[in-house]
């Protein structure tokens, strides 16, 4: 789905789940970019005070196209106090002095923890959805996730799981507990992280590729024609001897948990039958 695919969905929730309810924040400033996602996703966008500079790059983005003509800020306390924000809404590990002050000057703020698994965007989606007022907008949302959700897991739950390792630069590896690791699963696949003991984030150096022996490399790439570490270690001379396939995914996919997310998956079971 194309960034423009993207805002026009979140357009079809707003005027299937209606109007906003009456004590909506009028107001509302996000400072993270997974939680911009979320709120471009959910929000009237007359609400919308402002989103952060990343939700406006493509390569970090998949609602860029919707940052057009909104306040973008970088989380400092200067930038969002004078935008008069009624709801602030940011990452549970970022911005963190800037919630506090907001906080101590009776500004309400979300927390938003990152998603590991599905259930945590489901979570997060109905966090959302319920401080901005459109609880209805937040349930059709994880309605139509779980309704594809369940179409790709039919696609795959008979077929064989071929072994993955996602890879980027460095060998910078996801292990099934993250959510590149849960989008790796749901597209059927067994990520080879686990037989290097790596459950969460790590390093597989090139020697250990060729001992793992995975069927497939998922190579994220961070943006379209650039020169890139993630790619040049697949054309290691070494990996001659065992050449698994290579798959390049755009990382801006699965670095935040949005329904959206869930391309990747399709172009990842997409992927095993090109094989």
């Amino acid at each position: 789905m194309r960034m423009m695919g993207i805002a026009a969905l979140a357009l079809a929730f707003m005027i299937s789940a209606g109007t906003a309810r009456a004590d909506a924040p009028r107001r509302v400033v996000s400072m993270n970019l997974c939680t911009d996602q979320l709120v471009l996703m959910l929000a009237d966008r007359e609400r919308i005070a402002s989103v952060s500079y990343l939700a406006a790059r493509p390569e970090d983005s998949l609602m860029a196209g919707a940052t057009n003509g909104l306040v973008l800020n970088h989380g400092q306390i200067e930038e969002v106090l004078p935008l008069k924000p009624e709801l602030a809404i940011a990452g549970l590990y970022t911005t963190r002095f800037t919630a506090a002050i907001l906080r101590d000057l009776g500004i309400p703020v979300l927390d938003l923890p990152p998603a590991r698994t599905f259930d945590d965007v489901r979570a997060n989606i109905r966090k959302v959805a319920e401080a901005l007022g459109v609880p209805a907008r937040g349930e059709d949302m994880i309605t139509a996730m779980n309704a594809r959700i369940d179409r790709l897991r039919g696609r795959v739950a008979r077929a064989a799981r071929p072994r993955a390792l996602i890879y980027r630069a460095g060998g910078y590896t996801l292990g099934r507990q993250t959510f590149a690791g849960e989008l790796l699963a749901l597209a059927g696949y067994e990520n080879a992280a686990a037989d290097y003991g790596i459950t969460e984030w790590g390093a597989v150096p090139v020697e250990a590729v060729l001992q793992l022996k995975p069927d497939a490399l998922i190579v994220g790439i961070y943006r379209d024609n650039a020169p890139s570490l993630a790619r040049d270690v697949t054309k290691h001379p070494a990996l001659a001897v065992h050449a698994p396939r290579v798959i390049e995914v755009q990382t801006r996919h699965w670095s935040c948990g949005t329904p959206a997310a869930l391309d990747i998956v399709a172009r990842l079971i997409a992927a095993r039958g090109q094989s």
